[in-house]
């Protein structure tokens, strides 16, 4: 099946988690893992984008790194298929983007050497790390000059390894896949 086949199916199947009340059982098991992990601990600065309604909740994280006294950056893409980290505060506004993504509106610049942590977006992910994104490889071309840490957070329903990685795709350094009780 191809790509873009896979990512309309997922999006579909994230869209009916949404609403499932197990969702919550796996977010928590996620962040559990998340905040005891030493990515966390060890992270002074955090790159995260601000999901959407049917992505895993990034807001629990923010609101930690805040608490925490950590900093996050949030991208905007740019033309030529870019991606560009802006350090935010409480204080930040967001607008939302032509992909129907928060942005934020300010000119804090974050460089690619200033991150520390980079949670990496996806819709479908193999065990190894390797994932397909939404289609436009913002996140394969920031990636391929960044150097620190990356992680993903992943819904068990998000395992899927009958594709094949392409070569360009570059693996997430660590999953937080969401455990459920039986």
């Amino acid at each position: 099946m191809e790509k873009s086949k896979i990512r309309q199916l997922m999006i579909e199947k994230l869209n009916k988690i949404a609403v499932d009340e197990r969702r919550q059982e796996q977010v928590e098991s996620i962040y559990r893992q998340f905040f005891q992990s030493d990515l966390w601990l060890s992270a002074t600065s955090i790159a995260v984008t601000i999901a959407t309604d049917f992505e895993f909740p990034t807001a629990p994280l923010i609101q930690q790194a805040f608490l925490e006294g950590k900093k996050i950056a949030v991208p905007k893409s740019l033309p030529k298929r870019q991606l560009v980290f802006y350090w935010i505060d409480k204080t930040t506004s967001f607008e939302l983007s032509n992909f129907g993504v928060e942005e934020p509106v300010s000119g804090n610049k974050a460089q690619p050497e200033e991150l520390d942590l980079v949670i990496v977006p996806g819709l479908i992910f193999k065990e190894n790390g390797y994932r397909i994104g939404f289609g436009g490889g913002f996140y394969d071309r920031f990636l391929a000059d960044y150097s620190g840490k990356t992680a993903s957070f992943v819904f068990v329903e998000q395992l899927m390894e009958s594709w094949e990685r392409e070569p360009f795709d570059l693996p997430v350094q660590r999953l937080f896949i969401g455990e459920m009780e039986e």
